[in-house]
């Protein structure tokens, strides 16, 4: 009965490991999701330092989480994603420029995720744009939601393959359309 004992702890203490890194997962999971979206609230009212500083937080947990997940790979999609567009909406701000996904070191369903949940935000700035009359920029985020759209659109998979993406494809095609009306209600209202 010692070797019964001696494998029983063994596989005890094997999960005593597992359920701290689980513990840890999803406190930094939580972290990084919360910290995207004080990011990308930070980016609409034009305070870019504060995330940029916010950013280089979230990269570390994001570092530490893949050093974690690799047997809970169920419970980290969602920051990545969150990551991915906070990262992408910072970029397309301050550098009107997209990331490539290996720069986010991030992998390709989360970036997928994440940047198509960024025509939303860019939305928002368009209706922004409108409002301070700068009709430049309102035109530079319809053309960005559009080049992210079109680069997406042949991309067809399985709901099993790449879990929610057809209707994100869908909802930004809705939020394009939208946005591309009030550009043109707003040009309209200005002659």
């Amino acid at each position: 009965m010692r070797g019964l004992d001696n494998d029983v702890e063994n596989i005890s203490d094997f999960l005593t490991k597992k359920q701290n890194d689980f513990d840890r997962v999803m406190q930094l999971s939580r972290e990084i999701i919360r910290e995207a979206g004080q990011t990308i609230t930070l980016l609409h009212n034009d305070a870019k330092k504060e995330a940029r500083y916010r950013l280089d937080d979230m990269r570390n947990k994001v570092t530490e989480l893949q050093g974690l997940d690799s047997q809970f790979k169920y419970n980290t999609q969602q920051a990545y994603q969150e990551f991915a567009e906070a990262t992408i909406f910072f970029e397309i701000k301050t550098k009107k420029t997209i990331p490539a996904r290996a720069r986010l070191k991030i992998d390709e369903e989360s970036y997928l995720l994440g940047l198509m949940d960024v025509v939303g935000e860019l939305k928002r700035e368009i209706l922004e744009a409108l409002r301070k009359n700068d009709i430049e920029i309102a035109d530079f985020y319809l053309d960005t939601m559009k080049n992210i759209y079109d680069s997406t659109r042949r991309l067809r998979f399985a709901e099993a393959v790449l879990s929610g993406f057809r209707k994100k494809q869908d909802v930004a095609r809705i939020q394009i359309e939208n946005a591309g009306s009030e550009i043109l209600s707003f040009m309209h209202r200005r002659k």
